[in-house]
């Protein structure tokens, strides 16, 4: 199997606060389809290189990867998220809708210069990973930046290849965040204000509810949304695994095809406890180690009145590398 063609650093936008770059691996194939992958870090932290071995799965799965840098949350001194900002972090930083505006920057920079590096524009899915989860949905079923919602509408631009869609085909979204409002009630006995979500979203959701709405995925799922591959720790002590359940439902009364792993042992960034977490780039592998793992799988196919059923899955393979090759086989190929 031959090593994908790689290039690092590829500036994609200029921003006040610095230039945003992502990493590109193609594989020997003619004009493979593209997946674009949305590192996590809670919004804040991390930077593109927090990815599942791009390169082995570019040459396994077929597809080009690039893994895309966004500008990370700012948090003012005295924030409640000191053990997570990292001032050394070379990432250019804004605050929330600057983290979305970034990836569909990127998804419409990817697709204007397709023939130059060799992938196809028309075929592209979204893969993130907890809040990188999050903004993969949210590319997923939000078009481009200026239909994010009316609470944001004065906050977003295009002004990275304006002219190409910012549209993606199909998305993988690991433990990734769905709904805000589920927040809520995990902020009790605390102050509503303090926390990540709050400092993201520009306040507390008793102050900003059209804020928490608009910028959660769920909310912007339409029969047009495309396909979903979701898997989620059903132990999940980060982002409650009733994240992907709500957006899974969502998904299959909006008829759009979806299947939804949910791993009944695992935690966030498939471990067994948070202590144990150690970064997204060791995330597959732990997924791939034990295929046996408990897990409940839901799958929602539709049929076109007088059609045949067309299931993203002949089978259903255990979570892991398998899966989501035959997902986006299914879906972007």
């Amino acid at each position: 199997m031959a090593d994908p063609t790689i290039q690092k650093g590829i500036t994609y936008a200029e921003r006040e606060t610095g230039e945003m770059k992502l990493d590109l691996y193609v594989p020997e194939r003619e004009n493979p389809p593209l997946v674009v992958y949305v590192h996590g870090g809670g919004w804040i932290a991390e930077t593109r290189s927090n990815i599942p071995d791009p390169e082995q799965y570019a040459a396994e799965w077929g597809c080009a990867i690039a893994s895309v840098s966004y500008r990370l949350q700012e948090a003012p001194e005295g924030a409640a998220v000191e053990e997570m900002y990292d001032p050394a972090n070379p990432t250019p930083r804004g605050t929330f809708p600057d983290h979305f505006v970034d990836v569909k920057a990127g998804i419409r920079w990817l697709r204007a210069h397709a023939d130059e590096y060799g992938y196809d524009a028309d075929q592209i899915a979204a893969w993130g990973s907890s809040a990188g989860g999050h903004l993969a949905l949210l590319a997923g079923v939000v078009d481009d930046v200026t239909d994010l919602g009316d609470a944001f509408a004065d906050e977003v631009e295009k002004t990275v290849a304006p002219d190409e869609s910012g549209a993606v085909q199909a998305v993988v979204s690991w433990y990734g965040a769905a709904d805000f409002r589920l927040v809520e009630d995990e902020s009790e006995g605390a102050q509503e204000s303090e926390g990540l979500i709050p400092l993201l979203l520009g306040g507390p959701q008793s102050e900003h509810p059209e804020r928490w709405a608009q910028a959660s995925p769920v909310t912007h799922v339409t029969p047009e949304s495309p396909p979903a591959l979701l898997m989620h720790g059903r132990k999940d002590e980060v982002v409650d695994v009733e994240h992907s359940h709500r957006f899974f439902d969502a998904l299959e009364e909006a008829g759009v095809d979806a299947v939804f792993y949910e791993l009944h042992d695992l935690n966030h960034v498939w471990v067994e406890s948070v202590e144990d977490i150690e970064s997204e780039r060791v995330a597959m592998d732990l997924l791939a180690a034990d295929p046996t793992h408990a897990q409940s799988v839901y799958e929602a196919t539709h049929v076109e009145d007088g059609g045949s059923p067309e299931p993203l899955f002949v089978d259903l393979p255990p979570a892991g590398p398998e899966a989501v090759r035959r997902f986006l086989e299914r879906t972007i190929e």
